[in-house]
């Protein structure tokens, strides 16, 4: 499967349905994120490598909480932070822990206990 196929197919769908699980699980918890988010247009970027190596960079345009776009090529970002303002995060995560990711079940139902196994695999940097 190629990496473009991995991120802006299967993460993208696997993230809709986290949200949606997240969100009938806890419904005040997502309130609050999507309020405090909706309006504004961000970006967070994503680096995907393999075994250290980087194979492929991605800006994920964002509504809200939601994703709407995910470009390949290009690592930009820009988080509106009511009240931080804008920093520039970006993701930087194994390709084989994205492949597991998405084809774990349990984290739907068990978010925060099963998101634990995956923060090793997980890097959060910011562009300057």
């Amino acid at each position: 499967m190629s990496i473009d196929t991995l991120i802006q197919e299967d993460l993208l769908n696997f993230r809709r349905e986290l949200l949606t699980s997240f969100k009938e699980q806890h419904p005040h918890i997502f309130s609050i994120m999507d309020h405090m988010l909706s309006g504004r247009k961000n970006m967070v970027g994503l680096q995907v490598t393999e075994d250290g190596n980087i194979v492929g960079t991605y800006t994920l345009m964002m509504d809200g909480v939601h994703v709407v776009e995910a470009k390949s090529g290009t690592l930009d970002s820009a988080f509106h932070h009511p009240l931080l303002g804008v920093v520039k995060p970006y993701i930087v995560i194994e390709r084989h822990a994205i492949e597991t990711l998405v084809k774990d079940d349990r984290i739907k139902t068990e978010i925060f206990s099963s998101i634990a196994k995956y923060l090793p695999d997980i890097t959060i940097r910011f562009l300057r």
